[in-house]
């Protein structure tokens, strides 16, 4: 009965651990209202694909990077998923919104697209200077090209850097959120379909 009874306070003591459980994110940016224009082609579909992401930056961790070129996480704290997979959802959303397309799909939707937007992840991390909170960086190099001829149509980089206001995990995702933001912003005014012959 002692022996139970030690092996049931062990267990139970685990439970009671002071260990801070991890927190999951997600990004909620705010898509900049739909531009008044012509209705889009009905063939201009395009199939968003999955972001290849930098060393690092492919998994679930928020990372960092600290003075001297240090790529770090921060502890308990983790994307709800992947980085590429968040990234290619919100590209997807904001190209929707902007409503240039007939339709937007990712790389596993059935049906075929004309266009093929092509993403790598540059740049997704909270950076640190010598002092102070640290900045967002944002990079996504985007690549809109035709599938039929496999010919680049625009090629550019969307990018932004945000400080955020404090050395917080509240004030960092905010700050994520509007780097995120501001560089769908930029996908959204550069993927259009190009101009009919």
């Amino acid at each position: 009965a002692l022996m139970a009874l030690t092996v049931l306070t062990a267990c139970f003591s685990g439970l009671n651990s002071k260990i801070p459980a991890q927190q999951r994110y997600v990004l909620r940016p705010t898509l900049a209202a739909p531009t008044a224009a012509a209705p889009a082609p009905p063939d201009a579909t395009v199939q968003v694909l999955r972001p290849s992401g930098a060393p690092g930056l492919a998994g679930e961790g928020v990372a960092v990077l600290r003075p001297g070129a240090r790529l770090d996480y921060y502890s308990n704290a983790r994307w709800a998923a992947d980085a590429p997979a968040a990234l290619q959802t919100l590209v997807i959303d904001s190209l929707r919104n902007a409503g240039r397309f007939a339709t937007v799909e990712a790389d596993t939707g059935p049906f075929a697209a004309q266009y093929v937007l092509s993403l790598e992840l540059e740049h997704f991390e909270a950076e640190y200077g010598a002092d102070g909170p640290p900045t967002v960086q944002v990079a996504l190099v985007c690549s809109l090209g035709r599938r039929s001829e496999r010919s680049v149509i625009v090629s550019f980089t969307a990018r932004s850097a945000v400080r955020a206001q404090a050395d917080r995990m509240q004030a960092v995702m905010a700050a994520f959120e509007q780097a995120t933001t501001e560089a769908l912003s930029q996908v959204a005014a550069n993927i259009v379909p190009p101009a009919a012959p």
